[in-house]
């Protein structure tokens, strides 16, 4: 009678189980898309109510900003 013993290694060399850095990445890129949202709201709150006024000026800018860390923290 023979035994056989199975490797925890697939052919293809790949694994399927969730590492810390990809859940972390995971965290990043959804903290990317929230912010990502708000600096849109952000910039469409400036667009409609001008830049015509110092804080809505600020919003403005700040929105675009917010937008584009957002991007940035999403592609990682």
């Amino acid at each position: 009678m023979s035994t056989t013993s199975t490797s925890p290694t697939s052919s293809t060399g790949t694994s399927t189980t969730t590492t810390a850095s990809s859940t972390a990445s995971a965290k990043w890129q959804h903290a990317g898309l929230i912010v990502e949202l708000c600096g849109a709201a952000a910039f469409l709150a400036g667009c409609v109510l001008s830049a015509h006024h110092y804080a809505i000026g600020a919003c403005f800018l700040g929105g675009a900003a917010a937008f584009f860390v957002g991007r940035r923290l999403r592609k990682g």
